[in-house]
C-alpha cells in the first residue's frame, strides 16, 4: 500500500470470506469431516503432554513402542519356557494303527533322563541345551489325543511309514509340485496317513494345535536312498498342505541316536506357538494327584455322594490362579478350592468369603410369575365355552348333510348318511364342481361334534412319551433303514424346506395354534419375553457379555504362572481313582474357570461341517461338544447364522450347509472358544475300539437368551379356479372354521404373486383368494407360519465318573411335532 507525499493510504485487495482448496487442504492435515456442515462444530482432539496432537508423530512412536515390548514379552516368556519358568510339554500322538508312539518317546527320553520311567509324565532335564521337558504319550484314544493336544507346547505327530516294496520311486517325483502347498492325497504313492489319521489331523487343526514336529518311524528301513528321500519330502508336502500358514512343520527320524539327537535340538530350539484360547486362563498338567489324607473317612457331599479332598500338582501356565475361582478337572467335573500351596507344602493361597459357588442354574419359583385376576368379559366368555363345550358333549349326536328343505324334525329321522352322500348344497355344487366329486366323496362328508381328544389338548401333551427314554435294542437292519430313513427324510427337507401337509384328523388352528403369521420376518413385533418356557427361569442373563468378560480378565489374581502349585480340591467322590486307574495313560487336566464360567445360559456357536461325515445331522440329536478344556452332552437345534434380533429354524445340518448356528443350554464360556461335535456311538461300537465320529467344528458366538429361534412351516394350496385376480384355492384346509382363522395370515404364490384371503366357500376348506396378478393353474398357493422354538434341558456335563458312559448313543432323539401327529 503505497502513500506518496500526501500519506494516501489504498485499500488492500479483498480475499473473501472463504479458504482457497490448498488452504483448507493443508490445514486439515488428512482428516475428513463427516458433512461439510458439521466441520467447524467437531471438538478439537485432546492434546498430549507437551500440547502434540494424537495423531503426530510423537503418538505413533508409543504405538510403535507398545508393539515392541509386547514382542519382547512373548519373547522372554519363550525363553523361560524350559529353562527357568515351566517345563514344556511335549506329547506324542500316535498317527495310523501301526505307529509305536511309546518308542518314539523312549528313543527322545534317554538322550535326556535314561532312569526316568516311560509311563506317564516324565520331567526330564538336557544339560546340553540347559532346557526342561515334561513327555508324556496319549493312548489310540481319539478323545484322549484331543485332551492331551490341548495342553502341550509341542505336539510330536508319530507316523509309521509304508516300507511296501510295490511303491515305484520314480512315481514319486514327478507328481510332487514345486509349490509349497498341495492339494493332492498321495495315499498311493506312500504316504502312511489312513483315513482315521487324517481325521485326527484335521480335529486338531480346528481344536487349535500348538508348535509340531514330524517323527518318521522306519524310515531307516528302507533301503533305497533316493525313495528314502522322496517319502520324507512326500509327508513334509502333505503336512504343509493341511497346517495352517504360520505352522512350519519339520520332518525328522528317531530311529538313530543320531538322527533322536536332532529331534531333541530342534525340541528345545523351536519357537513355541501361542493358542489364545487357553493362554486366557490359567490351566495346567497333573504330574502329582493323591488324596490329602488316604486314612480319612469318606464324607457325604451336598448330593450325598461320598467324598474326599483331593491333591493335584503340576506348572501353572496362563494366567494366575485364583483360590476363589472353581477348577474343572477335563472329563472329571468341577470342583471348589481348598487351598494352593507351594511344592513345600507352604500355603500360597486360600479362599474368602468370596469364593465362587458351584451352582450353575438358578430354581424356579413357580408363585413368582406373573399373577393376573380375569376380567368380567373374559369370564364370561370363559362360561358360554363351557356351556357350549358341555351341551356338546350331552348330545353326543352325528352331524350330516341333508337335502335342502329338511327340517332340524325330519334330519334327525335320517338313519343312515349314507344315503345323502351324493347330495349337496348349491353352494358346494358351485364350488366343487364334477371333478372334485371324487376328491369329495373320499374326504369326510360327515361332521362329528366332538373332536378328537388330541385336538382338545395341546400337540406336545396328545403326543405324550419320554423323549430322553433309552433306545430299544437295535438289529444291524434295523439301523440301516433308520439311517436311510433319515437320509430321505434330510433330502425332502432340502428339496421342500420347511413344507408340511396340513392334517385332516385335526384342525390346522388347534393343530398350529402355537403358530402366527409374520407381515415381515425382519421388522414384525415379536416379544422376546413371551411364553418362556420354565427353563428360562433356571438360566443366568448377561447385560453385556463382553463387558463382563473384560472385568473377569482384568481381576484375576493369585499366585504367579510358570511356577509349581499344589491344588486341594473339595467334595471330589470317592471312586475318582477307580475310574482314573481304568484310564490308563490318560491326561489329567486342571483348568481354572474365569468369573461366571460354571453359570447356564443360552449358547451359541457358529459351525462348519466336517466334510468327509455324510449322516444326516438333525436338529435336537445327542451330541459330545468339546469347549475348550470342558466337554458337555447336549441336544442341540440348529438355525441360520444371524447377527441380528432373530434368526430362522433349521431342522436339518444339511452337508452343502456351508455354516450354521448351533444353540443349546450349557455353561457360560469367554471368547474365543473352540467347538467340535462328535457323534456318540453305540457300545458295540465303543467295545470294538471305534472313536466317536467328528461331525463339525466351530467357534462360540456371544450368548443371548433373547435370540429369536423361528421356525418356519408352509402350508400348501392348489389352485382351482381362477377369475382375473381372484381364485379358488382347495387343500390348504378341511374345514370353513380353519380357514376364517387363517384368514388374516397373508398368501404368496411360488411364482411370486401376493393375496390375501376373501373368504370361506362351502364346509371343506375352499376358500376365495385375492391376488396381485393373475394366477396360473399350475401356480403353488404358500402361506408362512412362525413358532418361536427353544432348546431342551438336556445338557449335562461330561464325566466318567457318571453312573452311565456319556458317549454312548443311550437316548433317542427327539422326532419334531410334525412328524409325530403326521405319522400318527
Amino acid at each position: 500500500m503505497g502513500g506518496g507525499k500526501s500519506g494516501q493510504k489504498n485499500k488492500g485487495h479483498k480475499h473473501g470470506k472463504h479458504a482457497s482448496k490448498n488452504s483448507l487442504k493443508e490445514k486439515a492435515k488428512g482428516r475428513v469431516a463427516i458433512m461439510a456442515g458439521l466441520a467447524k462444530t467437531h471438538r478439537a482432539p485432546k492434546s498430549l503432554k507437551g500440547g502434540v496432537d494424537p495423531g503426530s508423530k510423537h503418538k505413533r512412536m508409543q504405538q510403535q513402542q507398545a508393539r515392541v515390548k509386547d514382542k519382547r514379552d512373548v519373547l522372554l516368556k519363550q525363553l523361560r519356557t524350559g529353562r527357568k519358568g515351566a517345563p514344556k510339554v511335549i506329547g506324542f500322538i500316535p498317527v495310523g494303527d501301526t505307529t509305536d508312539q511309546k518308542l518314539a518317546r523312549m528313543q527322545v527320553q534317554k538322550l535326556c533322563d535314561e532312569s526316568a520311567p516311560l509311563d506317564g509324565v516324565a520331567t526330564v532335564k538336557t544339560p546340553q541345551f540347559n532346557q526342561t521337558f515334561q513327555l508324556l504319550h496319549s493312548t489310540d484314544n481319539a478323545q484322549d489325543q484331543l485332551d492331551l493336544a490341548k495342553v502341550c507346547d509341542i505336539v510330536v505327530i508319530v507316523c509309521r511309514v509304508n516300507t511296501d516294496d510295490d511303491v515305484d520311486p520314480n512315481a514319486i517325483e514327478p507328481d510332487l509340485p514345486d509349490d509349497k502347498t498341495v492339494n493332492t492325497w498321495f495315499s498311493e504313492l506312500g504316504l502312511s496317513i489312513d483315513d482315521s489319521g487324517r481325521q485326527l489331523l484335521s480335529t486338531l487343526n480346528c481344536q487349535g494345535i500348538p508348535s509340531v514336529c514330524i517323527v518318521l518311524q522306519g524310515l531307516n528301513l528302507i533301503p533305497n536312498a533316493r525313495k528314502r528321500k522322496n517319502v520324507e519330502r512326500l509327508h513334509l508336502r502333505y503336512f504343509q498342505s493341511i497346517m495352517t500358514a504360520d505352522i512350519v512343520p519339520k520332518v525328522f527320524c528317531t530311529d538313530t541316536v543320531d538322527k533322536a539327537a536332532l529331534t531333541l535340538r530342534y525340541l528345545c530350539e523351536q519357537k513355541l506357538r501361542s493358542v489364545k484360547w487357553r493362554d486366557v486362563r490359567p490351566y495346567f498338567l497333573v504330574d502329582k494327584c493323591e488324596w490329602m489324607d488316604e486314612a480319612a473317612a469318606p464324607t457325604p457331599a451336598a448330593d450325598g455322594t461320598p467324598s474326599k479332598m483331593l491333591n493335584i500338582g503340576g506348572f501353572l501356565r496362563g494366567k494366575p490362579l485364583s483360590a476363589n475361582r472353581l477348577i474343572h478337572l477335563t472329563n472329571y467335573g468341577t470342583y471348589q478350592i481348598e487351598k494352593i500351596s507351594d511344592r513345600d507344602g507352604n500355603v500360597i493361597a486360600t479362599p474368602d468369603e468370596g469364593q465362587e459357588a458351584l451352582q450353575y442354574c438358578q430354581v424356579p419359583d413357580p408363585m413368582a410369575n406373573e399373577q393376573t385376576w380375569p376380567t368380567d368379559e373374559e369370564l364370561k366368555e370363559a362360561e358360554r365355552l363351557e356351556r357350549k363345550s358341555r351341551k356338546e358333549k350331552s348330545e353326543k349326536v352325528m352331524k350330516v348333510k341333508v337335502p335342502e328343505g329338511f327340517s332340524s324334525y325330519q334330519a334327525a329321522w335320517v338313519a343312515d348318511p349314507q344315503d345323502f352322500e351324493e347330495i349337496g348344497s348349491s353352494e358346494d355344487d358351485e364350488s366343487a364342481g364334477d371333478d372334485d366329486k371324487m376328491d369329495t366323496k373320499s374326504r369326510a362328508t360327515t361332521k362329528y361334534s366332538r373332536v378328537s381328544s388330541a385336538a382338545q389338548t395341546d400337540v406336545e401333551e396328545a403326543v405324550g412319551g419320554n423323549w430322553l427314554a433309552a433306545d430299544e435294542a437295535m438289529s444291524d437292519e434295523q439301523r440301516l433303514s433308520e439311517l436311510l430313513r433319515l437320509k430321505e427324510a434330510s433330502k425332502d427337507d432340502a428339496e421342500f424346506p420347511d413344507e408340511v401337509e396340513t392334517p385332516v384328523h385335526i384342525p390346522s388352528r388347534i393343530r398350529f395354534q402355537k403358530y402366527r403369521g409374520l407381515q415381515s420376518f425382519r421388522t414384525s413385533t415379536w416379544d422376546a419375553n413371551e411364553s418362556l418356557p420354565v427353563d428360562y427361569a433356571r438360566i443366568f442373563k448377561f447385560g453385556n457379555f463382553k463387558r463382563t468378560q473384560k472385568i473377569s480378565l482384568a481381576t484375576l489374581e493369585g499366585g504367579e504362572a510358570e511356577r509349581y502349585v499344589v491344588v486341594t480340591l473339595r467334595a471330589v467322590p470317592a471312586a475318582f481313582f477307580e475310574k482314573y486307574n481304568e484310564r490308563e495313560g490318560s491326561p489329567l487336566i486342571a483348568s481354572g474357570l474365569l468369573p461366571h464360567e460354571q453359570k447356564y445360559t443360552v449358547l451359541h456357536f457358529l459351525m462348519q461341517r466336517n466334510k468327509e461325515y455324510d449322516v444326516p445331522i438333525k436338529s435336537k440329536s445327542r451330541l459330545v461338544i468339546n469347549m475348550g478344556f470342558r466337554k458337555v452332552v447336549a441336544n442341540p437345534i440348529y438355525s441360520e447364522p444371524c447377527k441380528g434380533a432373530r434368526t430362522k429354524f433349521s431342522r436339518y445340518f444339511h452337508a452343502d450347509d456351508k455354516f450354521i448356528m448351533m444353540s443349546f443350554f450349557g455353561p457360560a464360556s469367554y471368547l474365543p472358544t473352540p467347538a467340535l461335535c462328535f457323534q456318540p456311538t453305540t457300545k458295540a461300537e465303543k467295545d470294538a475300539g471305534a472313536d466317536m465320529p467328528f461331525v463339525s467344528f466351530g467357534s462360540a458366538e456371544l450368548p443371548n437368551p433373547d435370540l429369536l429361534l423361528l421356525k418356519k412351516i408352509v402350508l400348501t394350496g392348489h389352485v382351482y379356479k381362477t377369475h382375473k385376480r381372484q381364485s379358488i384355492v382347495r387343500f390348504m384346509f378341511h374345514n370353513e372354521d380353519d380357514v376364517k382363522w387363517f384368514q388374516p395370515v397373508e398368501l404368496y404364490t411360488k411364482l411370486g404373486f401376493r393375496g390375501r384371503i376373501l373368504k370361506s366357500v362351502g364346509t371343506h376348506g375352499y376358500m376365495k383368494c385375492t391376488f396381485s396378478g393373475i394366477v396360473q393353474g399350475h401356480d403353488v398357493v404358500c402361506m408362512d407360519l412362525w413358532k418361536r422354538v427353544f432348546p431342551k434341558w438336556t445338557t449335562a456335563t461330561f464325566s466318567y465318573l457318571a453312573e452311565e458312559p456319556q458317549d454312548e448313543a443311550s437316548a433317542s432323539d427327539e422326532e419334531s411335532e410334525e412328524d409325530t401327529v403326521m405319522a400318527a
